[in-house]
């Protein structure tokens, strides 16, 4: 099982410099190769305070430079917002740079406020993804693009940087086709748990298994990437915090898919909505606390969804950036050599 540290990149304050966001990012993806984790992801999101990130593949190449270990990689690539041609030259580009150590993860999008935006109809964006994902896979593997679709016309033209390969590929969201496609390929299909208990994502891992299914595929062909909110800390004011972070998280990721975001300027407000946790449920049942207790909640993880990879985020708190970098390594030092011990264990996927 990979595990892969998530950033983000939020702003928690109007007062927050993005300047700092992005340099705190770069010292925790250092952080993460010294303490043994083997990836790191990098998100993308416009037009909020949500993320300052409007491009994943320009921080791989920075925490590239910075790194010699880490497999890096955009988590995700919101295709249809992106030429195709642009993005699997640059993919190119970055394997050759890093000695082949990229990751590619690409989604559907979903925030209906980024689409109308870029001017793209949210209504076309799997077929868009579909379209361009030929365009990507055939560049990378052959050094040749060329395509007649519906949404692209491509003459052909020769890649000058290309691995000769797909790098390892994760997909977020899409059709049941989209995810049999994903599959087909060997790649992984991320969930985000957010805030649940491992039962309460048992529903999103059945529907792909119903997914695979339907395209006759076996239930072993589900590579599971888990996203997974954890903060490992023993002062309790700091836990606290770290609840009211996560419930900020949980309100701002449901609200950026309303067609108007909740925002001032780019700050996204922080709107209640039905049947949300309170702070003493997720100081219960969040993988925040001990490292005990965050071990002990991603072992239930583990043991009931089975995933082939975790993805981590621990900058959800809003606190300083040095605390934020201790719980890091207090993860790093207590709860990683746990669970790569559950690692070398056999496991199948729980019913």
């Amino acid at each position: 099982m990979e595990i892969a540290l998530f950033n983000l990149m939020s702003l928690h304050r109007a007062d927050e410099a993005p300047a700092a966001v992005l340099g705190m990012t770069v010292e925790k993806v250092r952080l993460a190769e010294e303490l043994g984790f083997d990836g790191a992801w990098f998100a993308e999101h416009h037009f909020t305070s949500a993320s300052v990130c409007p491009s994943p593949l320009m921080m791989v190449a920075h925490c590239a430079a910075v790194t010699k270990r880490l497999r890096l990689g955009p988590a995700v690539v919101v295709l249809p917002l992106h030429h195709p041609l642009r993005v699997v030259q640059e993919v190119g580009m970055l394997q050759a740079l890093t000695g082949g150590r990229i990751q590619l993860g690409i989604g559907t999008g979903h925030q209906p406020h980024e689409f109308r935006t870029f001017g793209v109809p949210i209504a076309e964006r799997v077929g868009i993804l579909d379209e361009s994902w030929d365009i990507i896979e055939r560049g990378l593997t052959t050094g040749q693009v060329g395509h007649e679709g519906r949404h692209y016309r491509i003459p052909e033209a020769p890649l000058a940087a290309f691995p000769g390969r797909m790098p390892p590929l994760f997909l977020a969201g899409g059709t049941p086709a989209l995810i049999q496609r994903a599959a087909r390929a060997g790649g992984a299909l991320f969930i985000s748990q957010g805030h649940r208990r491992a039962a309460g994502a048992l529903p999103m891992r059945d529907k792909l298994l119903a997914a695979l299914d339907a395209g006759g595929l076996p239930a072993m062909a589900l590579r599971l990437a888990l996203q997974r909110y954890v903060f490992v800390t023993d002062d309790p004011a700091e836990k606290r915090q770290a609840a009211e972070g996560l419930l900020r998280l949980a309100r701002t990721t449901l609200s950026l898919r309303d067609e108007v975001p909740p925002r001032d300027g780019p700050m996204m407000r922080s709107v209640p909505f039905d049947g949300e946790p309170t702070i003493e449920w997720l100081l219960a049942n969040g993988a925040i606390g001990p490292a005990e207790t965050v071990a002990e909640r991603l072992a239930e993880d583990i043991r009931v969804l089975s995933p082939a990879h975790l993805s981590l985020y621990m900058g959800f708190t809003g606190l300083p950036a040095p605390r934020v970098l201790a719980a890091l390594e207090r993860f790093g030092e207590r709860v990683l050599p746990v669970l790569r011990g559950l690692d070398a264990a056999p496991r199948r996927l729980a019913s």
